[in-house]
C-alpha cells in the first residue's frame, strides 16, 4: 500500500481511496470529456438528471407520475432527518437538519445555484452553526422523484432525498429492493459480515395506511444478520414538519424501538431513516427492520429482469461517499461512471463500468470541479443479477486502483432512467463506501 500512497496525485492530501487517480489516463480522455460535456449541455433537459430513454413503462403498482414542478420539497437522512426545497424558478435551495434544529430559524440553510455538468453548484449564503464557514454545496436532482445533496465541502455528509410533495398512490402489492445507508459513526454502525446489507420488502396501502410484509435481510456475505429485524409496524402517510412522509411507530418497550420515517417517490424511489438519532424515550434503539447504519435506500423491484449489459453501458453522475473516514479523508465526492469512445478504458466485463471522482482545488477548503474530466480508476462490476429479485445485485464488486472490494447494489428504473445504489466495505480505510448514481 505504501507505493500506492506515494503515487497519489489527488488535488488534496487525504486517505480517500477514490482519489488515487491516474491523471495520465484523465489527460488522455480529456478530449472526449470536453466534447461530451458540450453535447450534454446542449441536449440536457432543464428538469435535471435522467431521461436517457432506457426503461420505458411506468413502475408496476404506481399510478402515472404527475409532471415535475419547478419547486420540489424533500426529506433526507444522514442519521439526522433533513428537509430540503429546491426552487428551479429562482434557482434557490433551502434546507435544515430538523433533528438538530427542529424548524428554528437558526438552523436554516439558504443558497442559490447554477448548473454545471448537470450538478447544482450551490452558493451558500446562510448556514447554521455546524456549517460555519461553508459557502459551497452540490446536488443532483430528478425533480419530484429523488435527489442527492451535500451542504458544504467534500468533508461533509451526503443527504439522499425523497420527495414530500404528497403521498404516493400504490395499487396492489408492490415489492421494493434496498441496500443499507451507512452512517458517519466510528466505529462503523454497519458491519458487513453481521448486519443487514440488502434485501426486499412488500407494501400494500389502504388510503393513508401502509402495511409492510415479507421483509428479507441479508449481510454482505449473503446470510441472515446476527440480529435480524422482527418486522416493520404498520405505517401512516401524512403531512408533518418535513412534508408528506410515511412513519411507522413501534410499540416495543423493552427496549423501546425508534420510529421509522420513510419517503416513497411517485416513480419508485424509496428512502428509510431508521431512527438512529432519535433521543427519546430513554434507552431507545434504532429500528433494525430494514437497513442497518442510518436506514435504507432503493426502489421498486423491476417487473422483469434487467439487461445488465445495457445498464452498465450507460453514463452516470453521482456521489462517492465514505462516511466515518478518518485522517482528513474526503467524505463526499462528485463522481462519474461510464463513457464511450476510443479514449475510454475498456471495462473488464460486459457488466462493468469504469469511472471515478471529479478533481478539486485542494487545500483546506477544497472546491469540486465537475467541469473537469473525472478520474477513471474505479470499476463497478454489477455481476450476476439475483434470479429471484430483478434489479438486485448481491455479488457486485468495486475495484479501486487495483484493489477489489465486495459490494451489493440495486438498480432502480424511474421513468426513463436508471439509478444505482451500491454499498461496499472499503477494506483499506475500514469504513463503509456508498456510490449513488443517476443516469445522465
Amino acid at each position: 500500500m505504501e507505493t500506492m500512497v506515494n503515487s497519489e496525485k489527488a488535488a488534496i492530501l487525504n486517505r480517500s481511496f477514490a482519489n488515487r487517480v491516474d491523471w495520465m489516463a484523465v489527460g488522455r480522455s480529456a478530449g472526449w470529456w470536453l466534447l461530451s460535456g458540450l453535447l450534454t449541455n446542449l441536449i440536457m433537459l432543464a428538469s435535471g438528471c435522467g431521461g436517457g430513454g432506457s426503461p420505458s413503462s411506468p413502475q408496476q403498482g404506481l399510478a402515472p407520475a404527475p409532471p415535475a414542478t419547478q419547486i420540489n420539497s424533500y426529506i433526507g437522512t444522514t442519521g439526522d432527518i433533513w428537509n430540503t426545497k429546491i426552487n428551479r424558478t429562482y434557482d434557490q435551495v433551502n434546507g435544515e437538519d430538523t433533528t438538530l434544529h427542529g424548524i428554528q430559524l437558526a438552523g436554516a440553510i439558504i443558497g442559490s445555484f447554477s448548473t454545471v455538468n448537470e450538478y447544482l453548484d450551490i452558493n451558500l449564503t446562510t448556514v447554521p452553526s455546524q456549517l460555519t464557514g461553508q459557502t459551497i454545496g452540490f446536488a443532483l436532482e430528478m425533480p419530484g422523484q429523488a435527489a442527492l445533496i451535500r451542504y458544504g465541502n467534500l468533508f461533509h455528509l451526503l443527504v439522499p432525498l425523497a420527495p414530500t410533495n404528497g403521498c404516493t398512490a400504490i395499487g396492489g402489492t408492490v415489492t421494493y429492493n434496498y441496500v443499507t445507508i451507512p452512517g458517519p459513526s466510528s466505529p462503523p454502525s454497519w458491519l458487513p459480515s453481521t448486519d443487514s446489507t440488502y434485501g426486499t420488502f412488500q407494501v400494500e396501502t389502504s388510503g393513508n395506511n401502509w402495511n409492510f410484509s415479507n421483509i428479507t435481510q441479508l449481510t454482505l456475505n449473503g446470510v441472515s444478520p446476527t440480529n435480524p429485524g422482527t418486522g416493520l409496524p404498520a405505517g401512516f402517510c401524512g403531512q408533518g414538519t418535513n412534508g408528506y412522509a410515511v412513519t411507522a411507530a413501534s410499540n416495543a418497550t423493552n427496549p423501546p424501538v425508534a420510529t421509522v420515517t420513510m419517503g416513497f417517490g411517485p416513480t419508485g424511489f424509496f428512502l428509510e431513516d431508521n431512527g438512529s438519532a432519535q433521543a427519546t424515550p430513554v434507552g431507545v434503539v434504532p429500528s433494525n427492520a430494514l437497513g442497518a447504519g442510518v436506514g435504507a435506500i432503493g426502489g421498486i423491484q423491476p417487473s422483469s429482469a434487467l439487461n445488465t449489459q445495457s445498464v452498465a453501458g450507460l453514463q452516470y453522475l453521482g456521489f462517492y461517499y465514505e462516511p466515518g473516514i478518518l485522517g482528513g479523508g474526503a467524505v463526499t465526492q462528485l463522481a462519474s461512471f461510464g463513457c464511450s469512445g476510443s479514449n475510454c478504458p475498456t471495462p473488464p466485463s460486459s457488466t462493468a463500468m469504469v469511472g471515478g471522482v471529479f478533481p478539486n482545488t485542494g487545500g483546506t477548503s477544497p472546491v469540486d470541479e465537475p467541469s473537469q474530466p473525472a478520474a477513471q480508476n474505479v470499476t463497478i462490476d454489477l455481476g450476476v443479477q439475483d434470479p429471484n429479485n430483478n434489479g438486485l445485485y448481491p455479488a457486485a464488486t468495486i475495484t479501486v486502483s487495483g484493489v477489489s472490494l465486495p459490494a451489493a447494489a440495486v438498480v432502480v428504473t424511474m421513468q426513463n432512467s436508471y439509478t444505482i445504489f451500491l454499498i461496499a466495505k472499503d477494506t483499506v480505510n475500514n469504513v463503509p463506501l456508498a456510490i449513488y448514481l443517476f443516469q445522465r
